[in-house]
């Protein structure tokens, strides 16, 4: 996704009358006072705010005279209400990137694409651990027992539908248990069948897209 620059400034001139003209709109004089010449026409700043202004994208308030413009594919801001619409941080100066009709910052862009940790929900950005089973991805101290809550992590472990259990609890819960002893029967995987094996996850760590 390309980054962008706002447009430059737009087509209307400001500064002092020195010559005997009247405002377009209210027939104000202007000499000696400040006006802004647009479309060949003379008008006062109060007119301009009025009739001519261009409205913030943004506060929705008309960008007056006095107040520096920027525009984007014939969208307008004032200056300072032109920020990342995800963190806020001011854009004025810097490259961005219009997505879905809003404007972001580089970081919250990366951010957007990044994909989505099971767990916490959080995206998972450049240089954060991460396993993946199943094409679903964690962080990886986010990969929990289901019923202790211990991090299970690259370790191994029984998945139960929408849940899994690290080796300890899955013995507890789910093993069948000797009836003069008491004592599980799985000792290790190869007492169960192959899919009642634990389960392995994919560990890596997370880059920055080329």
């Amino acid at each position: 996704m390309a980054s962008h620059r706002h447009s430059g400034p737009s087509s209307y001139k400001v500064g002092t009358m020195s010559e005997k003209f009247d405002c377009h709109y209210c027939r104000d004089p202007l000499q000696g006072k400040k006006y802004v010449q647009k479309d060949g026409h003379y008008c006062c700043l109060r007119c301009f705010d009025k009739f001519c202004a261009n409205t913030c994208a943004e506060c929705h308030k008309p960008i007056g005279a006095d107040s520096k413009e920027l525009h984007y594919k014939n969208r307008y801001w004032h200056d300072t209400c032109f920020h990342c619409y995800k963190c806020h941080h001011p854009l004025a100066n810097e490259t961005f990137v219009a997505k879905d009709n809003k404007i972001l910052c580089n970081k919250c862009t990366t951010r957007e694409d990044s994909p989505k940790c099971k767990g916490c929900f959080k995206p998972i950005v450049a240089g954060d651990q991460n396993v993946e089973y199943k094409g679903t991805i964690w962080h990886k101290d986010c990969f929990t027992c289901s019923h202790c809550s211990q991090v299970i992590g690259t370790g191994s472990f029984f998945p139960k539908g929408e849940n899994f259990y690290c080796v300890t609890c899955h013995e507890a819960k789910f093993a069948k248990h000797c009836v003069k002893c008491n004592k599980g029967l799985v000792k290790a995987p190869v007492w169960w069948p192959m899919k009642d094996n634990p389960g392995t996850t994919t560990a890596s760590t997370a880059k920055n897209a080329p």
